[in-house]
């Protein structure tokens, strides 16, 4: 990996961690690290472009807000610009993602997905009204499905600037 590549995966975690430890009352910090992305990207151009699938997650999560899989104290902007930031980890430090099988993709998303609401329930920035595992169960089976999406959307939006 690049120093580039490094450095974005590295402030991804401080933005993830910030974010959900944090949530809305911590935003400026995400905010400011995604931010620094964009000054320091090589791909500027790219970078903005896919943004837009940032939208697909968001309505994801939507989606499990309003049949009562997700509930949240507050209206989770925090949620929001995570989104944002990962879909420019799958041009950056996410990259390798484009050589996995779709087998592997579809596993891929659904034990990193599901892991990643799981954490952050247990750091008490969701509540899981229908309980941890059938959560769990319906997230996975939802990454699942997103990631190999998400992953080849990337790509191809990148391929095209």
């Amino acid at each position: 990996m690049t120093p580039w590549q490094w450095f974005q995966l590295a402030s991804f975690q401080v933005l993830w961690l910030c974010a959900v430890i944090g949530r809305n009352q911590w935003l400026l910090v995400p905010v400011a690290i995604l931010s620094l992305h964009f000054v320091f990207t090589p791909n500027r151009k790219a970078d903005f472009k896919v943004l837009s699938l940032a939208v697909a997650g968001i309505a994801v999560d939507g989606a499990l807000f309003i049949f009562g899989v997700f509930e949240f104290s507050e209206p989770p902007l925090w949620l929001a610009i995570l989104w944002l930031a990962f879909v420019l980890n799958l041009g950056h430090s996410l990259i390798y993602l484009r050589r996995l099988s779709l087998h592997w993709l579809l596993i891929v998303g659904a034990l990193a997905g599901s892991y990643a609401y799981l954490i952050s329930w247990k750091l008490g920035a969701v509540d899981l009204p229908l309980g941890a595992v059938l959560s769990g169960l319906i997230i996975a089976a939802i990454w699942a499905l997103l990631m190999p999406v998400l992953v080849k959307a990337d790509q191809r939006i990148r391929a095209d600037s």
